[in-house]
């Protein structure tokens, strides 16, 4: 791996003050304050904050987060990940695949060719999207807390034979990127309450680089309105859903300036003949949101920035 990430530490940062890192035998390094971010096992890099930045207002996902984030690293470790291909029933997959395709299809509409970019997840869990994606972009960067998620998503890059993935523990709150990066995801995450949708929106907005863009989503509050009024069984827990109003609040009030909205459906291809009627009256499963970068006045030109990692 060491090789590999000289490749790629021009994307990365410290996540506590945003200082450029050195890449050094073992660890990376950040440039001011000289902390080392260590190598785990054999193909993931850890770069954790020195303490977790999560939000507390949602006080069940607090604690449970910072058990994840203090959780030690142990080689070896078969454990499985949440939402795994291997115990999920055959129409959850389907609908997780309608989805994948949904999200390329957006992100194939980029007037740059994708094997120039690097991607981002930085809720990848399992590699869904980033070993789906990943013969399409240069480099793909698989970014989660889970020790579960990034064992398992290692192992099976492994077993696919693919060579540009990356594995990174990080903090979604305290990223270890500053404007570096082209394409950045964050799907089926946003759903824990206004404080934690705003501060990882947040963090996403400051990784996006100037001629960046992401695609996150937010559970349609619509969807199912009749179990979110407590009519019927709730089974979404404290998660949280939101009307289109209220997920564009949020954009706004993220900082967030332009965006696309993409209607997802769940339950069928909305682009199928037979399903066109039906995506005009029914609610979307999802709203998808493709973010646009925001450009800060110190920003380089893309023309720069390309030329100087071309140039690395």
């Amino acid at each position: 791996m060491r090789s590999s990430l000289d490749q790629i530490v021009r994307y990365l940062c410290c996540p506590d003050d945003k200082s450029p890192l050195d890449s050094r035998t073992d660890t990376l390094t950040c440039s001011q304050s000289g902390r080392s971010y260590p190598l785990l096992g054999d193909g993931i890099a850890s770069l954790l904050p020195r303490e977790p930045a999560v939000p507390a207002a949602n006080q069940e996902y607090a604690l449970a987060y910072k058990q994840q984030f203090h959780r030690a690293f142990e080689t070896g470790d078969e454990s499985m990940a949440w939402g795994i291909r291997e115990t999920s029933p055959p129409a959850w997959i389907r609908k997780r695949e309608r989805q994948r395709r949904a999200v390329f299809s957006v992100l194939n509409e980029s007037a740059q060719p994708l094997h120039e970019l690097v991607l981002c997840d930085v809720s990848a869990g399992p590699g869904d999207y980033t070993l789906g994606y990943a013969r399409h972009f240069k480099w793909v960067l698989h970014c989660d807390l889970s020790v579960d998620s990034l064992q398992y998503a290692l192992r099976r890059c492994r077993q696919m034979g693919i060579g540009n993935v990356f594995f990174l523990r990080v903090d979604y709150f305290a990223l270890p990127f500053c404007r570096s990066l082209d394409r950045i995801l964050c799907l089926d995450s946003l759903a824990r309450g206004k404080d934690h949708e705003q501060a990882v929106l947040r963090q996403i907005q400051g990784a996006l680089d100037p001629d960046g863009r992401a695609i996150v989503d937010f559970h349609h509050w619509w969807h199912n309105p009749l179990r979110r009024l407590g009519l019927l069984p709730q089974n979404f827990g404290q998660n949280r859903s939101y009307t289109r109003r209220q997920s564009e609040t949020l954009l706004r009030e993220s900082g967030i300036k332009k965006w696309k909205l993409i209607r997802f459906y769940q339950e069928f291809e909305p682009t199928e003949p037979r399903h066109k009627r039906l995506a005009l009256v029914l609610p979307a499963t999802r709203l998808m949101y493709e973010i646009e970068s925001y450009p800060s006045a110190g920003d380089k030109s893309e023309n720069e920035i390309r030329s100087g990692r071309l140039a690395g």
